[in-house]
C-alpha cells in the first residue's frame, strides 16, 4: 500500500504522532508519580536537621526555648508532607489529563487515515 503524501495525509499523521507522544508523556508522568508515592524521597531543605542545624535555629532555641523549636519542627514537617502529597496529586492529575485529552484525538485521527484513501 502506497501512502499518498498530500497535505491531508501529512496532517492526520502529524496529529496522530503528536497525540501519541502526549499519551506517552502522560503514562510516564503517572508511572513516575506512582514510583515517587511508593518510594518517597524528601529532598527539601529542612532547617531542623540534627547534623547541620541552622544558626538561626540556635538563636530561636535560646530565645524561645526547646519546646517552641520542637513545635515548629513538627509544624514544618506537617506542612512539608502536605506539600509532597499535593505535588504527587497534581502530577497524577496532569498525567491523567494528558492521556484523557490526547487519546481521543489520537484514536480519531488514526482511524480516519485508512478512510482517506477510499474513493468518494
Amino acid at each position: 500500500m502506497r501512502i499518498n503524501w498530500d497535505l491531508e495525509h501529512v496532517y492526520f499523521y502529524l496529529v496522530s504522532f503528536v497525540s501519541l507522544i502526549l499519551i506517552i508523556i502522560g503514562a510516564v508522568t503517572i508511572t513516575q508519580t506512582a514510583i515517587a508515592y511508593v518510594t518517597p524521597i524528601n529532598e527539601e531543605y529542612n532547617p531542623y536537621t540534627v547534623m547541620d542545624p541552622n544558626p538561626d535555629l540556635i538563636q530561636w532555641e535560646e530565645k524561645f526555648g526547646p519546646e517552641f523549636v520542637e513545635q515548629e519542627r513538627e509544624r514544618f514537617e506537617t506542612i512539608s508532607n502536605e506539600n509532597i502529597s499535593r505535588r504527587l496529586l497534581r502530577d497524577l492529575v496532569r498525567g491523567i489529563a494528558f492521556i484523557a485529552v490526547a487519546l481521543p484525538v489520537y484514536l480519531y485521527h488514526w482511524r480516519k487515515i485508512p478512510k482517506l484513501d477510499l474513493p468518494e
